[in-house]
């Protein structure tokens, strides 16, 4: 049944192709620089499929869910670059999600910065933007926490979530509430003596790539959210 779901979509996707190259569609495409990846995703209810890394491309603009998808880079503009059959596409980072339970094998990072398209750096984003959280603990969240949310279940499907204070074993793909537990971040890299994250109600914006030193992380209202 798999195969055949998997041969049924290839099917779909080559038909909108031709559609796409006979009706002489041509578009501009964003600039944009492409990491290099090998890892299997799959497709969920946010799934679109474009012939470039941008929405203007879109061929297939609804697929079905579950499906495995082989992954073979990451722009720098937030999408995954895909691999059907010899063919290559795009598909936005909220269109693609790792395994239920586990971090896919395409690296956490490599997923967290693929939301990009979906999250962009100044996009605005405040305590009235609210995202739900599959790792249990809390329901979901609103702004800065919602905003780490989202990006941790990108990464990190239905993992659990567990809350610790080990702040010499923070993880990419942590969030961490700081500030005297009052503000989310979720970390890209973790630096010897600081972290890069990205962030939500960041003055009212989504911002990406902020480094804070450690001394600046702990104190004894914080904590680290794992789901490692």
């Amino acid at each position: 049944m798999a195969n055949y779901i998997k041969k049924t979509f290839l099917s779909i996707i080559m038909g909108f192709m031709l559609i796409f190259m006979v009706s002489g569609i041509s578009t501009n495409a964003a600039e944009y620089a492409v990491t290099d990846v090998m890892a299997v995703l799959y497709t969920n209810e946010n799934t679109v499929l474009c012939s470039d890394a941008d929405m203007n491309t879109v061929v297939v603009p609804k697929t079905e869910a579950k499906l495995p998808i082989q992954v073979t880079g990451v722009t720098s503009n937030g999408y995954f670059r895909i691999s059907l059959s010899g063919q290559v596409f795009y598909i936005p980072g909220a269109g693609l999600s790792a395994e239920q339970d586990q971090p896919a094998s395409v690296s956490v990072y490599d997923i967290l910065v693929a939301q990009k398209s979906v999250f962009p750096e100044g996009m605005h984003w405040t305590n009235d933007d609210y995202c739900p959280f599959k790792g249990g603990i809390f329901y979901g969240g609103y702004g800065c926490a919602g905003f780490a949310f989202y990006l941790s279940d990108a990464a990190f499907g239905n993992a659990p979530a567990k809350i610790h204070t080990d702040y010499n074993n923070i993880r990419v793909g942590d969030i961490l509430r700081i500030y005297n537990d009052t503000h989310s971040v979720i970390v890209l890299k973790v630096n010897p003596d600081s972290v890069t994250v990205a962030e939500g109600n960041y003055n009212s914006t989504i911002h990406w790539g902020r480094v804070i030193p450690k001394s600046q992380i702990v104190d004894s209202e914080s904590y680290i959210m794992t789901r490692y």
